[in-house]
């Protein structure tokens, strides 16, 4: 339950109350089992901050918080910024932002990243023993200049050689500070799968924020820990290709080795399910389909996707003798004046149907990229098809096994808007298919 707290009327009534307190503590000498107070819902809102991510094209991501744990040093749960190539903070209720610099300590089990941050706050959050009655937890929102306070019951605590929690009794929001009814800052809140689509509120301790203090490094960029986990993947060599179910049928592709980059990156993400419920959002017959956008997931009709992908991109690798043929699987990316270092996606990709070419049209092609078609190239467009004028241009990193009917299928649907398919084709899931 939210309760407002501090508005212009408040605010003298927290004074005055502050100012008698202060008054009968000069004048009784306190019991031993009086609570201390240590500090105030106004010097607490004050370490807070709000965190806004946004990939490598400045396209925003997601929206969390976290709180200064020194004067230049922000803590907030990993798995919100994992996939971010970027973020800035800025106190709760306001719309002054100061850009992170980057990460200078992580650790997975902990769910946990302390950042460094281009801002000085010298009303950081102080690490303090807790009080020994635990019964209550709150927390603070300030969505514009009132404050307000959301408490939460203790129901249990858990503890191992390598964290503790405070299990809640409701719901508070993932990265905020939790604090004791003494103000004493409690820890960090998260929450946690326990059994299958069943995730329950915590509290982690905050000593294990301090621990994790001792360890930083100098400052790394925050787009690294894209590639950072403690899971481990099925290695490429026990893979022999991906069976992509989709709400019109299946197609199987496999990975090539000359690609590794491409192929690892794929095997995480369909490893982490990332890819289940996408939408082959772009279809264009004769030429390819296309999914992998993230923003597709939940997306209305009107809603404009095809512009968010995992949060980092993977640069561009052409491979001699790999081109754009029929069935050929091939990362996608954005136009050069939105991608000045020309980089892929991470995760959105395209499957080429293509159609065939003459050598007339693909000598047109070879003045107008400046290139030369090897003699494989022109036979296979020639007799087979693809899409020529994609090739040096993007990285193939892939092929159709089986399933070109209904890759031929799904390009052959009516769309609206950017090539948009009239009626939603959704990826179901992919299903990694092992030697």
């Amino acid at each position: 339950m939210n309760l407002k707290i501090v508005g212009p009327i408040g605010f003298s009534l927290v004074l005055l109350m502050v100012l008698q307190f202060g008054c009968r503590a000069k004048q009784e000498k306190k019991t031993a089992d009086e609570p201390v107070i240590r500090g105030s819902f106004q010097s607490n809102i004050k370490g807070m901050v709000e965190i806004h991510t946004s990939d490598h094209y400045t396209r925003p991501i997601d929206k969390g918080f976290g709180f200064f744990v020194d004067k230049e040093t922000v803590v907030t749960n990993l798995d919100f910024i994992q996939g971010a190539y970027r973020a800035k903070i800025g106190a709760p209720g306001t719309t002054q932002y100061y850009e992170v610099e980057g990460y200078t300590a992580y650790n997975h089990h902990l769910n946990l990243v302390i950042l460094k941050v281009k801002r000085r706050n010298d009303d950081y959050l102080k690490i303090v023993e807790p009080p020994l009655q635990k019964d209550t937890i709150y927390t603070l929102l300030r969505p514009r200049r009132d404050l307000f306070v959301s408490r939460n019951a203790i129901s249990n605590h858990q503890q191992t050689d390598s964290s503790s929690i405070y299990v809640l009794a409701g719901e508070l929001e993932p990265g905020k500070p939790a604090f004791f009814s003494d103000h004493a800052l409690a820890g960090i809140i998260q929450t946690r799968k326990i059994v299958k689509d069943s995730v329950i509120t915590t509290v982690l301790e905050s000593k294990w924020i301090e621990n994790l203090l001792k360890q930083q490094q100098p400052p790394q960029p925050i787009i690294d820990l894209s590639g950072k986990s403690d899971k481990v993947y099925i290695s490429h060599t026990k893979v022999s290709g991906f069976r992509i179910n989709t709400s019109m049928g299946s197609i199987v592709i496999r990975l090539y080795d000359e690609t590794p980059d491409y192929r690892n990156n794929f095997i995480k993400l369909v490893s982490d399910g990332f890819y289940d419920s996408l939408l082959v959002h772009r279809v264009i017959k004769d030429f390819l389909i296309q999914t992998g956008a993230a923003d597709t997931r939940n997306a209305t009709r009107d809603d404009v996707v095809g512009w968010q992908g995992p949060g980092y991109s993977i640069p561009m690798k052409v491979v001699p003798g790999i081109f754009h043929r029929r069935g050929a699987v091939a990362a996608s990316k954005l136009p050069s004046e939105q991608n000045p270092r020309n980089f892929s996606d991470g995760s959105q990709f395209y499957i080429v149907s293509g159609r065939i070419f003459d050598n007339k049209e693909l000598d047109e092609l070879e003045k107008q990229k400046h290139m030369k078609f090897t003699a494989e190239q022109r036979r296979v467009y020639t007799t087979i098809g693809g899409a020529p004028y994609l090739d040096n241009d993007y990285t193939v990193f892939g092929e159709v096994v089986s399933g070109m009917d209904i890759v031929d299928k799904i390009a052959a649907v009516k769309v609206y808007n950017v090539d948009r398919p009239e009626k939603d084709i959704r990826i179901r899931n992919i299903e990694i298919l092992k030697k």
